[in-house]
């Protein structure tokens, strides 16, 4: 009886609701065979939801008199907008973030939930698709070469998109490309034709993608593109800002890192075969040449089924590590993404069949970030840094006092985005209850007057977690033998001593980003209900004529969908 109530109510909602109509034989015939012909995945690295609504008189116009569209004014304005998306996790970073996007699962059944964590067996500290099994694949090899991963996507539990439409038989091609490992490996997921990073010099790949070691040849044309090695980047300041960021680069200690990107002011010069020069807008320009090369070289668009291409732009999170939101690197950062982001739209135009017609759009951020310490103390609030490695010490010393040295390692393994990891070897032959060791680490830890709360292994399994937001980010994030023994949570803006800004919290500057859903069958507008970054994939799944991947447990944002053909 129950569902005979819910069939009919939803029945009545349909064809009462204003501006929804009951489904029609012409929309599930457009929903059979009109599924877009290209699936673009843009995700920009550290990108604050702010920032679209900051900076958005420098943004091109969303179309030209010459018919050209531009970057993120054709976007929103063209499609789903929800300003105000969100992670609800516990920590925002890098590698989970990217994992999240195309599988639609949180951290703890993606099994990402860092960038990296120890590995219990060698008590080392290993990349989120660290893979020894799987070497680089590069063209340039000498002793002075930036180290590379040997990479693939094993680390992850979770199929993406471009997974589930192999699986489901469709010729679909699928291509990822980022400055970053992690971005492009987490985005590809276990399918993908391939996946491509940068050694800071040339665009290169693993033998889990090109089991013969060979690059197509659209890869090896792509690498003569890239600057000569050792030539300098420059970055120049010719424009005026908005006023919503500072007028000039903040004073930033060498400690906070900012003097490794190009200097402290502008103009920012670096020589190119150096990180510091991908932290400029040649990394943008690199990544959406790689992109176009991409979508000729593997025909995207052409293949009979929809294709997929992602993308995440790295270079606004090497800047935004550096200089942070309020500083007027940022705001040139996002403009020239606004530019790059217009050219690979322009370029679909031309190149794929149908344009922009054929092809969907989704376009959101890893994470976001707060302002830095220093900004926040000036400007009058409670804000602060802490130093993780000094903490591991101290922390160690008080586990000695207490339990005595460890006769291998010290009692602190690692740190990892605020993540400890204890000595598991050391409580295994000492026969220590690690319920035991984790409460006096956590007792210790706790009395630092900069920090909310502290959360040990022992707590979350036996589901002593804080109630409220803390504990559904905690259980969303918690993933067993990669998550840290204990768990440091900062008060608001404190953050780590690395750099000028960090981000590992589920506070709002960390998890709120922006979704756009841009193209056929979906409905314009800016909507403000509730959006995750999980509802991607499911809703994508919808779009696609497909499942949703294996572990996805987002929702299906039904009211910016149409599919009415109208």
């Amino acid at each position: 009886m129950r569902k005979l109530i819910a069939v009919i109510s939803a029945l009545f909602f349909i064809q009462c609701v204003p501006g929804r109509q009951a489904p029609s034989s012409e929309a599930a015939t457009n929903f059979f065979t009109k599924r877009p012909k290209l699936l673009v995945t843009i995700v920009i690295d550290q990108f604050r939801a702010d920032y679209l609504t900051r900076f958005q008189s420098r943004f091109l116009p969303a179309r030209s008199a010459d018919g050209s569209v531009g970057g993120f004014k054709y976007l929103t304005s063209e499609g789903a907008y929800y300003p105000l998306a969100e992670y609800n996790v516990a920590q925002s970073i890098t590698s989970p973030g990217h994992a999240t996007i195309l599988t639609g699962a949180y951290p703890y059944r993606s099994a990402v939930p860092l960038n990296a964590w120890v590995d219990r067996t060698t008590n080392k500290l290993i990349n989120s698709v660290d893979d020894s099994r799987f070497p680089a694949v590069r063209i340039l090899v000498s002793d002075d070469a930036e180290p590379t991963i040997d990479a693939s996507p094993m680390q992850l539990a979770a199929t993406t998109i471009g997974d589930e439409l192999k699986n489901a038989g469709y010729p679909s091609r699928v291509v990822s490309i980022a400055l970053k490992a992690r971005a492009a490996v987490l985005l590809g997921g276990f399918r993908a034709d391939l996946a491509l990073w940068m050694d800071s010099r040339h665009w290169i790949s693993s033998r889990y993608y090109l089991p013969d070691g060979t690059f197509p040849e659209w890869v090896s044309e792509l690498n003569k593109t890239t600057p000569a090695v050792g030539s300098t980047i420059e970055w120049k300041l010719d424009h005026a800002g908005t006023g919503y960021s500072a007028k000039d680069s903040m004073a930033l200690t060498d400690a906070q890192n900012a003097g490794a990107i190009g200097g402290r002011n502008f103009p920012h010069s670096a020589k190119y075969g150096t990180p510091q020069a991908l932290a400029m807008p040649i990394g943008l320009e690199l990544t959406e040449r790689a992109a176009e090369y991409a979508i000729r070289g593997m025909q995207l668009g052409r293949s009979g089924a929809t294709d997929v291409l992602a993308v995440s732009f790295s270079s606004h999170d090497m800047i935004g590590h550096a200089f942070g939101p309020n500083s007027r690197e940022m705001e040139e950062m996002t403009v020239a993404e606004d530019a790059a982001i217009a050219r690979l739209l322009n370029f679909i135009q031309r190149e794929v069949p149908g344009g922009l017609d054929e092809t969907v759009f989704v376009l959101t951020a890893d994470h976001g970030a707060p302002p830095s310490p220093e900004w926040a103390a000036a400007n009058k609030l409670p804000a602060g840094r802490i130093d993780m490695k000094a903490l591991a010490a101290e922390l160690s010393a008080h586990l000695n006092a207490k339990f005595g040295e460890p006769k291998s390692g010290k009692w602190v393994h690692a740190t990892s985005a605020f993540n400890i990891f204890l000595n598991d070897r050391e409580m295994g032959e000492r026969r220590l209850e690690r319920g035991q060791v984790e409460d006096f680490a956590k007792e210790f830890i706790a009395r630092d007057p900069r920090i909310q709360m502290v959360v040990t292994r022992t707590d979350r399994e036996r589901g002593l977690l804080p109630r409220g937001e803390f504990e559904l980010q905690l259980v969303h994030s918690y993933t067993p033998g990669k998550s840290g023994d204990i768990l440091v949570i900062p008060k608001p803006l404190f953050v780590g001593v690395q750099a000028t800004v960090d981000h590992a919290t589920g506070y709002s500057y960390d998890r709120t980003v922006p979704i756009i859903l841009t193209g056929r069958f979906i409905r314009k507008g800016v909507y403000t209900t509730r959006a995750e970054v999980v509802d991607i994939a499911p809703t994508l799944a919808a779009l696609l004529g497909t499942i949703p991947p294996t572990m996805s447990e987002g929702r299906k944002l039904s009211e910016a969908l149409d599919f009415s053909g109208k």
